[in-house]
């Protein structure tokens, strides 16, 4: 496999060329997002020409990227009703590896992230067998193309979705979080020479993958920085400037749940540091918070769930929406903690939006209103009221392999393959 599988794309320079790049790569997600659209609907959404829409159409058309997809509806004053052009799914296809233990599959996906086939490989994966692990998921993507009727040939990319600290440009895991691996293994060779393969093999953070799916959406389109949060059991993210992935140089960016936000807790993560933000804000510091202060609450529906057996954080989310004094003094706390990150946040990213994923985007509206407020409580923060909080949109589960597939897309199109 060559290093620039590897390495991926070159750093591209301010030539036209990379100006019909950029418009492709805009234009390329209008699609992606979009069912059916017209010339002129990309055009005003994407803030360029109908000569130069049209002309990116055409070359998408030529290639078999876009098809033609019926007429859409006159507009008020009549006339000739538009083409309209969806994307060709079947045009290339992708491969997901997710080695997270506790969901590790191997996933084919079509170019509009629809799930075509998957093999679990979470009951086969003995934690310390990093080779037994790659000969695996070589395995597994053997078996899906062969039950698809497809071969490496029709494959745009393979994507590995690991955790832990790795080292992107050279397709290298410098240290797993759930596995019992050596350091520095390069990954994304040994998958390659597994599969004897020159088809390109990416690693990336899963949840920056998560992060990445926030490209897709149109609202997110005039936003040059963005901070995506995915907060659960494990907080991850991604920062996302001018619409790529910031990796860093040592593979920490993104690892927000490592910030410490309480330098006084005995609560001790898993990267060994006290007070992290991920111990803090993870469900099972909530519940036993609420454990903790139950008795001051005997009437509180947080209480009486804790009394059944049946607490969950949508009981929780749910309770203090409907103002439940309990269910908000467990939100406040957890909140305290959003509110250090997100200020430490700005002041490293100074982001133009902020998307909380995870556990938490189902916490509703006490929550979000109750940190935006908290955010710019001081006059220093107060600059930023302005700044956007969000809840993402998807799933974890769905954004990480809508994440994945586009990125293999945007790599096809890095990789000149568009141009040729």
């Amino acid at each position: 496999m060559s290093a620039e599988c590897i390495m991926g794309p070159k750093r591209k320079s301010s030539k036209p060329r990379n100006i019909k790049y950029n418009n492709q790569k805009l234009v390329l997600s209008l699609f992606r997002y979009a069912e059916r659209i017209s010339v002129s609907e990309i055009a005003e959404q994407a803030g360029l020409s109908k000569t130069t829409i049209t002309k990116i159409v055409g070359d998408f058309l030529e290639k078999g990227l876009i098809v033609s997809a019926g007429k859409g509806e006159s507009t008020e004053e009549g006339g000739k009703k538009p083409e309209l052009f969806s994307f060709n799914p079947t045009y290339q296809y992708s491969l997901v590896v997710n080695l997270i233990r506790s969901c590790a599959s191997v996933f084919l996906m079509d170019l509009t992230s629809h799930l075509i086939d998957q093999i679990q490989l979470r009951d086969s994966i003995v934690p310390e067998d990093y080779g037994g692990m790659v000969q695996l998921a070589a395995h597994a993507i053997r078996d899906l193309l062969k039950n698809s009727g497809l071969d490496l040939s029709r494959i745009s990319g393979i994507i590995v979705m690991g955790d832990g600290i790795l080292d992107v440009k050279n397709g290298t895991i410098r240290y797993s979080v759930h596995h019992q691996w050596p350091r520095n293994l390069p990954i994304c060779q040994d998958l390659a020479r597994a599969l004897q393969t020159d088809v390109p093999v990416y690693i990336e953070n899963n949840s920056a993958l998560v992060g990445y799916s926030d490209l897709l959406d149109p609202e997110n389109q005039p936003f040059n920085t963005i901070v995506h949060l995915t907060v659960g059991a494990h907080t991850g993210g991604c920062v996302l400037k001018k619409h790529e992935l910031v990796h860093g140089f040592n593979g920490f960016m993104g690892e927000f749940g490592h910030i410490i936000v309480d330098p006084h807790s005995n609560l001790t993560c898993m990267c060994g540091s006290k007070g992290c933000f991920e111990v803090m804000a993870a469900p099972r510091n909530v519940f036993r918070n609420a454990e903790s202060w139950k008795d001051e609450y005997p009437d509180s529906p947080v209480t009486e769930a804790l009394h059944n057996g049946d607490l969950t954080m949508q009981v929780i989310f749910d309770a203090s929406n409907l103002g439940d004094t309990f269910a908000c003094r467990l939100m406040d706390e957890v909140i305290r903690w959003f509110c250090v990150l997100i200020r430490t946040i700005m002041i490293a990213n100074d982001p133009e939006k902020i998307i909380i994923g995870g556990e938490y985007q189902h916490a509703g509206r006490y929550f979000l209103e109750t940190l935006r407020s908290m955010v710019a409580s001081t006059p220093f923060f107060r600059t930023g009221a302005d700044l956007p909080i969000a809840y993402a949109k998807d799933s974890r589960e769905i954004a990480y392999l809508t994440g994945a597939s586009y990125y293999l897309c945007r790599k096809y199109i890095d990789n000149d393959h568009l141009y040729d």
